[in-house]
């Protein structure tokens, strides 16, 4: 029923300016939701007709207006049974969207991405990070190709979006990119969170494909052993920022703090409990969810080595995370390691190495690793069974034949 659907205008008696006038604004209402716009026209208090929503004014200029508001309720009319018949529905939002430009065009995807990125690029250091905007990027460039190759316009409409849309785009990054299933997956999220906020934005009614979840590769954790670790800690390191980069790595392998996190660390979130034990409390850049991490003699040590060399009430004065893998590349020929080695394999040891082989509950782990989901924790869990299952397929390599047993 479209009893429900009115569109009225009137001015803010509250705003008048220097020249006298009061702007007119426009109201939508639909099902007693209210979306507000500015219709940019302007007029003295004394000629307008707050009953009648429209000037009284005998003039040309007030008739212009009138015409003009006229010519907002037509459109307004025209968007609403054109989003009626495309969505089913339609609210008082999109009516706004659709007079103000954002629905006089059909929303495009590529378009709508570049917005977002840029607004992610505007909140780096707020909400987001800088490595985090560099993703976004890589999604948006990603799917530019795809589309410029398959569509002429070299942009889609939000609403021609389908699940053959998504699959054909599978099969391009599998095929022609040569991409892998975890980096198709990790694209193919980047586009649903897009379309996840177009919905929000009300420039599409519904999720195209919801439920769409390509195929993907299991998440391998890979971790270093205790030999590696030794070889890492025990190395002589000549070189100042090498000998930094690799304290700093043997630190996260006894924290499991990832390296924005490290880089982040300030000397608020060094905190010591009644008993004298001392912790980091302190809210993932990943999650926002805060982690409870009890510090080991080792990385005291390290805290101590380093204290008060951080700048701004940080802890430790990190390079960005290009230079700290560059050096962290030389660390590891110095120590001589036949893998490649991060900063978030340091993380990865910490959960298992540390902490999982030496008996701490995926309860535990769960809270100070600062994850969302005990899920999460339990994959770190999985990875150390896999272990054993390899370790004891090596002692009975090793043990066969060796031992005899009267029966």
């Amino acid at each position: 029923m479209r009893s429900t659907f009115t569109v009225l205008f009137y001015i803010n008696r509250n705003k008048i300016k220097k020249n006298g006038k009061c702007p007119i604004f426009g109201r939508i209402t639909i099902d007693g939701k209210v979306a507000q716009f500015s219709t940019g026209e302007e007029i003295e208090p004394g000629l307008w007709s707050a009953g009648e929503g429209c000037s009284n004014g005998k003039n040309k200029p007030y008739k212009e207006i009138n015409r003009k508001l006229e010519q907002y309720k037509t459109d307004i009319d025209q968007h609403y049974n054109r989003q009626i018949e495309r969505n089913g529905y339609v609210t008082a939002e999109s009516l706004k969207n659709a007079i103000q430009g954002v629905g006089r065009e059909e929303a495009m995807l590529l378009k709508e991405f570049l917005i977002w990125n840029e607004e992610i690029h505007q909140s780096i250091d707020i909400t987001h990070t800088a490595s985090t905007y560099r993703a976004y990027t890589v999604a948006y460039e990603s799917l530019k190709r795809f589309v410029h190759d398959k569509y002429e316009p070299g942009d889609i409409a939000f609403n021609e979006l389908d699940y053959s849309f998504i699959e054909d785009y599978v099969f391009y990054m599998k095929t022609n990119r040569g991409l892998a299933a975890k980096t198709v997956y990790t694209q193919i999220k980047f586009i649903k969170r897009l379309l996840q906020r177009a919905v929000h934005k009300e420039i599409i009614s519904r999720h195209p494909f919801p439920d769409y979840v390509p195929d993907s590769s299991p998440v391998i954790r890979r971790w270093l052993s205790k030999e590696d670790l030794d070889k890492i800690m025990g190395t002589s390191l000549q070189k100042k920022n090498m000998n930094f980069i690799r304290n700093l790595f043997v630190f996260a392998s006894f924290t499991g703090l990832a390296y924005v996190d490290l880089y982040n660390l300030k000397q608020e979130n060094m905190v010591t409990d009644r008993d004298g034990n001392k912790w980091i409390h302190q809210k993932r850049a990943k999650t926002g969810t805060e982690a409870h991490i009890p510090l080991l003699d080792i990385p005291l040590r390290i805290l101590e080595k380093y204290r008060g060399t951080g700048k701004d009430g940080k802890v430790f004065d990190l390079p960005e995370y290009s230079v700290a893998r560059r050096t962290l590349n030389l660390v590891k020929r110095e120590c001589k390691l036949d893998k490649p080695i991060s900063f978030h394999m340091a993380r990865h040891t910490w959960a298992t190495l540390i902490c999982l082989s030496n008996g701490i509950s995926i309860e535990t782990l769960s809270r100070m690793m600062g994850h969302r989901n005990i899920s999460t924790t339990q994959i770190y869990a999985e990875a150390t069974n896999q272990k054993i299952d390899e370790d004891m397929s090596l002692l009975e390599e090793r043990i066969e034949n060796k031992y005899s047993f009267l029966w």
